[in-house]
């Protein structure tokens, strides 16, 4: 997967940086949170098939109450 194709995902789920990193399991300050979403999303880092798989499940079923 491709940073554009996980912004798109978090784009079409309307969630913030913060929140779609929340929901992706990442925890710490909104702006810890916030900048490793954007470094997988300009490509800087590699975005680990773990996180793919989970951001594709989102897209088809969206992200369960509660995350």
């Amino acid at each position: 997967m491709k940073g554009a194709q996980l912004k798109a995902i978090r784009k079409a789920l309307n969630l913030s940086a913060s929140a779609w990193g929340r929901a992706l399991g990442y925890s710490g300050s909104k702006s810890q949170i916030a900048v490793q979403v954007r470094r997988f999303e300009r490509d800087d880092r590699r975005i680990p098939f773990w996180i793919a798989r989970l951001a594709l499940m989102y897209a088809q079923h969206g992200i369960p109450r509660g995350w």
